[in-house]
């Protein structure tokens, strides 16, 4: 099979052969071609002049390669898997901080600090913190002058296969139904411009990007790293697809499909991939960041086959 490189844009991977090096650095990461030549790949993140907090992300290396699905390896990670299924839970802890005023007598206003702590889903949990400036009346009532919020999401602890994203990533998929078919439509026209053939919108392609989106949005590993260490072709190998070649693009941040496309055609390296006439069908996905300063996870997932 011909040896193809795609310049810091197109994540084309055999999938069966990555996963015998899952943990290979993907700037160090060489390749046996047919004639026994080597590929490097290297990636590159590119920011979006639309968008202050928009950054788009994709591999830069091609590699074609031959091999069975018996002569691979998975290696798998040590970690333990959080419950997904669960309802949220809170905790809280309350701290009275006294707090003095030289013109006011003591104990005149107090502070009191309420923690709390809501488990999400796939080990993620949201922190908040709630400051309380508590004025006593004269009467001995107590009002609330001032209130200072705090929140943030840890994710330190995020876990999740593909089973467990894939309940919302279907879920996703009919939320952001107009968006997918909006994506397909803008980079179908730019493919046109070109006398390139469509892309296909595959269903199956599709709830595997919307489960890729899903997981970039929760973990905050936006790259085409996944967070247990592997690339992201490992994923389709979880969905069952073990043989052909795939191109991945991402971007976060943007608020609209448009938005996005623009980034993605403004990068030569996501524009290769968007155009590349080997791809014949494509996979879109789309998920919220749980944080709603995230705004929405975009993932292309293309195939040759």
């Amino acid at each position: 099979m011909k040896r193809r490189i795609i310049s810091a844009a197109i994540a084309v991977l055999m999938i069966s052969s990555l996963f015998a090096c899952n943990n290979t650095n993907p700037a160090e990461e060489k390749t046996t071609l047919a004639s026994s030549s080597t590929v490097q790949a290297t990636t590159a993140a590119v920011n979006s002049t639309t968008s202050t907090t928009a950054k788009i992300e994709t591999t830069t290396a091609a590699v074609v390669q031959t091999v069975t699905e018996t002569s691979t390896t998975v290696k798998s990670t040590t970690t333990t898997q959080a419950e997904t299924t669960s309802k949220p839970t809170t905790t809280a802890a309350t701290t009275t901080l006294p707090t003095y005023d030289e013109n006011k007598p003591e104990g005149y206003y107090k502070t009191i600090q309420n923690a709390f702590r809501e488990d999400l889903k796939y080990g993620v949990f949201r922190r908040r913190n709630v400051i309380n400036h508590i004025e006593t009346l004269i009467d001995g009532t107590e009002i609330i002058v001032k209130q200072d919020i705090t929140e943030y999401y840890n994710r330190l602890f995020y876990y999740a296969d593909f089973d467990d994203l894939l309940p919302a990533a279907i879920e996703n998929k009919d939320t952001y139904s107009d968006e997918i078919s909006l994506v397909l439509d803008i980079i179908n026209g730019y493919r046109k411009e070109q006398n390139i053939a469509p892309l296909t919108l595959s269903n199956e392609l599709t709830e595997i990007a919307c489960a890729r989106a899903e997981e970039i949005a929760w973990s905050g590993e936006h790259s085409h790293r996944r967070p247990n260490g592997t690339m992201f072709s490992t994923l389709l190998k979880s969905a069952g697809i073990s043989d052909g070649i795939v191109g991945e693009n991402i971007g976060w941040g943007y608020e609209t499909a448009e938005s996005v496309c623009i980034a993605w055609r403004n990068s030569e390296s996501h524009y290769d991939n968007i155009m590349n006439p080997e791809f014949v069908k494509i996979g879109i996905g789309v998920a919220a960041d749980p944080d709603p300063d995230g705004k929405l996870c975009w993932t292309q997932i293309f195939m040759n086959e």
